[in-house]
């Protein structure tokens, strides 16, 4: 090592040594005593050039405004809006000026003298210049609204900052300025609130959105309502019924019947207020005394009640003492022929969910349907649409005729569901799921499916993405999507589902949500699938299979497949199990936990349609059991998919085909 000797030290040289020395005796310090980790980076010199910073002089409390600067800039340096004589560690709002200029900084809600500071980045946040700014104050001027009916709509004027995110809310008199009730955003005037569905004395006002401190308000007063109902005193379990209504009619409120003795929060079958009068509403199927009521929309109280006796629906049916497997017979049958009844043939001794085929009971209709394929004993039944109840049976014995076959469709590449590009899961929270099977909420029992499809069957290599309806707001068609489409993270996506939470009387917007599927995953290379997992019906006026045959008629390769969760409506099923043929995918039911899960393990398989004479009499899994045919001549395709041509099955016979 070379040293040389410094004869002469000017005062700028001096400077640099004696800055030299303090740091490595600062640094030599703190490794001694083991305070502090010396990092790599430079630090500024003693010497460095100061900041000019350049702010407006006043601002108004809560506004945004713009800062500029003149000096040197390192990556870790920040400015700051603060307190007047803050030490240099402490300080409030703001931004790093390597960003760019100019920054942008909010005053803070209160009025005052405060000051505008450059901190370095380093150790301490040494302050390099500051700039004193005034905040003065703002206020709001709400207009007087008087007194408004309970849960009616009106309109607030008002005038005052409108900053992001300022907000006008109904509230307690007297409540602090953090607490706060309905509110809606201060964006344009006049504001649109439903009051209050209490009667009595509320105050509204105007909060600043960093601070919710109050900056204007005025009182509002609700006055109370009442309501009426006609209807009929007995009606016969299953049918509709008609109910007239006087009330106030507000959006949201609604008529039910509902168990005697039920809180107002707990209700059956509803139909909205505002919709009909005559309100027409499903009777339950179960015999006994029920309540008609009138309930508020946001809050669910009841209004007022009307008693309604449920009387038993009787039935009977009856057919051929025994029929050939597979030949088509007649059924004769009496019964209340409420939409959605049904005659079915049955294994004898089984559920009331399980038949073979069936045909619906209607007026002046004689049934007519095909007997099973297998020989042994069954029964004709009389079903109710809704809770499947038995209100009649006759046996009926299945003799043998021709011995059927068996057809299977396996993959080429050993995997079933083929290639996925994406996966797209629409999820029902609305206001059904909050229904209980077992003690369990559906909505929970839902996510914990979802939760096993995620975690064991959507391929890693898959993007998914996560569209929920219901669970934002009261009596809204919102669809939200709450994942974007995006390489599986399957942490991710775990901890969003557990956030998702069904709202009472939110409403099912199943059309909207299938038409948004285009633009959800545009630009993602297919094929994708789309499972929807609904528990009712369309309840926004959509239009879900005109919003699939355009999904599949737009180009892009996609399978729609439904899971109906505690569907009990016939149609309903029909519907849905419709609507997922035109989606080249499937309709799976389910209706406890178990059932669910598995319906959502499958729900990225690929389903074929056996057909004969255009009509489809089998549908299987690829890739799963063999379906039992008699013999005959078979038409095979894969739905959404290929034509997989013509099959001749033998008796007692196996046939494969493969899907390409």
């Amino acid at each position: 090592m070379v040293v040389r000797q410094v004869t002469q030290v000017g005062p700028f040289a001096r400077r640099v040594l004696l800055a030299t020395l303090a740091l490595a005796a600062a640094s030599a310090v703190e490794s001694f005593i083991g305070l502090a980790t010396l990092t790599t980076l430079a630090p500024r010199p003693a010497f460095a050039q100061s900041i000019t910073l350049h702010t407006p002089s006043e601002v108004p409390a809560g506004s945004e405004f713009e800062v500029t600067w003149s000096g040197s800039v390192e990556k870790t340096d920040f400015v700051s809006i603060d307190e007047v004589g803050a030490a240099d560690g402490s300080y409030g709002e703001y931004f790093y000026p390597s960003k760019g200029s100019p920054g942008k900084l909010h005053a803070p809600d209160l009025p005052g003298d405060y000051v505008v500071r450059y901190h370095s980045g380093t150790t301490g946040y040494r302050v390099l210049g500051t700039a004193p700014i005034r905040v003065t104050d703002v206020a709001a001027t709400l207009q007087p609204v008087g007194t408004v009916d309970a849960g009616a709509a009106f309109e607030l004027a008002w005038e005052g900052p409108a900053h992001s995110g300022d907000f006008i809310s109904i509230d307690e008199p007297g409540s602090a300025d953090g607490t706060y009730g309905h509110y809606v955003y201060a964006k344009k005037s006049p504001a649109k609130f439903n009051a209050p569905e209490e009667a009595g004395t509320y105050v509204i006002r105007y909060h600043m959105a960093r601070t919710y401190r109050v900056i204007g308000e005025t009182e509002l007063v609700v006055g109370g309502v009442d309501a009426s109902l006609t209807a009929p005193a007995e009606i016969v379990a299953g049918s509709d019924i008609e109910v007239g209504w006087e009330g106030p009619g507000n959006d949201g409120d609604y008529l039910s019947i509902d168990p005697e003795g039920a809180p107002d929060g707990e209700y059956g079958d509803y139909a909205y207020v505002a919709r009909a009068n005559p309100v027409t509403l499903p009777v339950p199927e179960t015999p006994g005394t029920y309540t008609i009521r009138y309930h508020m929309g946001r809050t669910s109280k009841v209004l007022t009640t009307s008693n309604l006796r449920v009387l038993p629906a009787s039935a009977t049916v009856s057919g051929p003492a025994s029929v050939v497997a597979g030949a088509e017979f007649e059924v004769r049958w009496t019964g209340p022929a409420n939409r959605g009844d049904y005659v079915a043939i049955a294994p004898a001794g089984s559920g009331p969910r399980d038949y073979v085929n069936y045909d619906y009971a209607e007026s002046g209709k004689t049934a007519r349907m095909a007997a099973p394929i297998e020989a042994g004993d069954y029964e004709l039944r009389y079903m109710t649409a809704s809770s499947r109840q038995i209100l009649a049976s006759a046996p009926i014995r299945v003799t043998p005729g021709e011995f059927p076959g068996r057809l299977q469709v396996v993959p080429a590449s050993g995997d079933a569901a083929g290639p996925i590009g994406a996966v797209e899961v629409i999820l029902d929270a609305s206001g059904s799921m909050l229904k209980r099977i077992d003690g369990q909420r559906r909505i929970d029992i839902a996510k914990g499916a979802l939760r096993k499809l995620v975690g064991e069957t959507v391929p890693a290599n898959a993007q998914f993405a996560l569209r929920v309806f219901g669970h934002k707001e009261v009596d809204s068609c919102r669809s939200d999507l709450e994942i974007a489409a995006a390489p599986l993270n399957r942490s991710a996506v775990l901890s969003k589902i557990g956030g998702v939470e069904a709202m009472n009387l939110a409403r099912t917007p199943i059309g909207a949500s299938l038409r948004a599927v285009s633009q959800d995953l545009s630009g993602i290379p297919g094929p994708y699938v789309v499972v929807l997992v609904t528990d009712g019906e369309e309840t926004c006026d959509g239009d879900p299979e005109a919003a699939i045959r355009s999904l599949r008629s737009s180009g892009i390769d996609v399978r729609v497949n439904i899971v109906g969760f505690a569907i009990d409506d016939l149609l309903l099923a029909e519907a849905f199990d419709e609507w997922a043929r035109l989606g080249g995918g499937r309709y799976v039911e389910a209706h406890d936990a178990s059932e669910l899960e598995a319906a959502m393990g499958s729900a990225l398989e690929t389903t074929y349609d056996v057909l004969s004479d255009g009509a489809v009499v089998a549908t299987g899994v690829v890739g799963g059991d063999a379906v039992r045919l008699l013999p005959g001549a078979y038409d095979v395709r894969v739905r959404g998919g290929a034509d997989l041509g013509q099959v001749t099955i033998e008796p007692d016979g196996h046939h494969s085909l493969t899907m390409p």
